[in-house]
């Protein structure tokens, strides 16, 4: 019989994060890994001889306080800063490049509105005056809407509450800019990672929250760099991690969590027990009886998963018709002409259709990192928007080509070259990243980042602080607050809050 002070279900990059600071703490922690490597989307994996991919998330965003905490830097971490950060190319031929410097990209739209070159820096001072309020919350426990309200201050409170929380990214940007080039540019930033539309209301906060960053970052080796970082740090803590071991059911007696029962049918057992599985696989799946009126509304959580992932290996970097090498530079590229291409293809999605035209999110790895591909060789990252995990016919299985047909085809019809390039593809449809990494619905941040389903309401109000219903059951994951990216911020909070729980034992 194994027993531990803290049994962790899920090695992905937020129970590792967990794990290194319950560890640290000297508690006796033990990581169950699904796969037979740890990361859960934050892996770096060679798919093709010499390709290594991030093959789900491709974007860390680690916090700076866990990467100075746990010393990830000393295990091996290396982060760049992208700049050129975005973009995005037009079927006129023409394209809008937005750096870090407000005053680069200020000339940059300047050739599609003076008057829009004029308002971007008073949109860029409230976009990261909110982001800069809402950051130090994101390692903490989630406040309430109305004390982040407070927290902006009195003489911003209706501004706030009209931009951001009551407004769509679509209103938004049309009350703020002239340009159809300047909108379609921002507002797939309100809309990446969610089943929402650029009219849905809610989706300004997603956009501030991400263009109010002053910075993006990628990984030497990959995302899973990230993780590989973290998981030294727990061993070199004597933390364990047992990998391809899927656990079966959370052990509970007596209304309190004791353990967990694996597939195998061995049993693992612990003081307390902690879930970074998605919510709705936990309460659902991991557990035989849950409270009723809890359980009604565990499935009544909107878990929707609309990401398209594709892995491309390429034997040349693309060439777009409006800027030939720019890839070289290694911004984020997205494919998003109009806001209401954007739009057309939500309203697809919307219906359980595969978009026509899907918005896309493109990333080159190589372009900073020559570490991840042979000599002379490429690799590219796509998300392709709005492909619904529930289809109103047929199936993915069936139609996983179509999509990928559809995403290529949107991608070559600016960067010619595309198809001619093709090594190896891997087309992951929400259904797969289900089957491969666990993900309810291919959700990539477990539930939907809507407003009712963030702050003090992620996931409910009863986990909302990181506990359950059930005694000494934790939750750890992105579908806790402060959401999903590959920030460590939920991992970060949960083990806190246990600690804090311990002592008082």
């Amino acid at each position: 019989m194994k027993e531990f002070d803290i049994v962790i279900v899920g090695a992905g990059h937020n129970g590792l994060v967990c794990g290194c600071y319950l560890a640290k703490a000297g508690l006796k922690v033990c990581i169950l890994e699904r796969r037979s490597v740890v990361g859960g989307a934050a892996v770096t994996e060679e798919l093709w001889p010499g390709f290594k991919i991030s093959r789900a998330s491709y974007v860390p965003s680690m916090n700076p306080k866990i990467i100075e905490d746990l010393r990830l830097s000393h295990y091996g971490l290396q982060l760049g800063e992208i700049d050129p950060q975005l973009f995005v190319p037009f079927p006129s031929g023409k394209n809008l490049v937005f750096y870090e410097s407000i005053q680069k990209t200020v000339e940059q739209i300047s050739k599609f509105s003076k008057r829009d070159a004029h308002v971007y820096p008073k949109f860029m001072d409230f976009m990261r005056g909110f982001a800069e309020t809402v950051e130090p919350l994101y390692l903490s426990p989630p406040p309430s809407l109305g004390d982040l309200l407070k927290l902006m201050g009195e003489t911003h409170i209706e501004e706030v509450v009209r931009q951001i929380v009551l407004t769509s990214s679509k209103d938004l940007l049309d009350e703020c800019f002239e340009s159809e080039e300047v909108k379609a540019a921002l507002c797939l930033h309100g809309v990446l990672n969610t089943s929402m539309g650029a009219d849905t209301i809610g989706t300004s906060y997603i956009l501030a929250t991400s263009v109010g960053k002053p910075k993006y970052s990628y990984a030497i080796g990959g995302t899973g760099a990230v993780s590989s970082a973290l998981l030294k740090c727990f061993l070199s803590y004597g933390g364990s991690v047992i990998t391809s071991c899927e656990a079966k059911r959370i052990l509970v007696v007596d209304g309190e969590a004791k353990g967990v029962e694996l597939s195998t049918g061995e049993k693992m057992f612990s003081k307390v027990v902690v879930s970074n599985v998605d919510p709705k696989r936990t309460f659902l799946k991991l557990l035989d009886d849950v409270d009723q009126q809890f359980r009604r509304k565990i499935q009544k959580l909107n878990a929707k998963g609309t990401s398209f992932k594709i892995n491309l290996a390429l034997s040349e970097p693309l060439r777009f018709k409006a800027a030939s090498t720019f890839t070289e530079n290694g911004a984020f590229v997205y494919i998003s002409p109009s806001v209401e291409y954007v739009q057309k293809a939500y309203d697809e999605c919307k219906w359980g259709r595969i978009p026509s035209e899907p918005p896309l999110d493109v990333f080159s790895q190589t372009a900073w990192d020559s570490s991840v591909a042979p000599q002379g060789k490429h690799t590219l990252s796509i998300i392709a928007k709005y492909n619904p995990y529930h289809l109103y016919q047929g199936n993915w299985d069936e139609l996983k080509q179509v999509a990928l047909e559809r995403a290529l085809d949107a991608l070559e019809f600016y960067a010619p070259n595309l198809k001619r390039a093709l090594i190896h593809v891997e087309a992951l449809s929400p259904l797969d990243l289900e089957r491969v990494f666990g993900l309810t619905e291919g959700n990539v941040t477990h539930i939907d980042q809507t407003l009712n389903q963030m702050l003090s309401f992620r996931p409910t109000p009863e986990c909302s602080k990181y506990t359950t219903p059930i005694k000494n059951l934790y939750l750890c994951g992105a579908g806790t607050h402060p959401g999903g990216g590959v920030t460590g911020a939920p991992g970060h909070n949960a083990a806190h809050v246990i600690l804090e729980h311990w002592k008082a034992r």
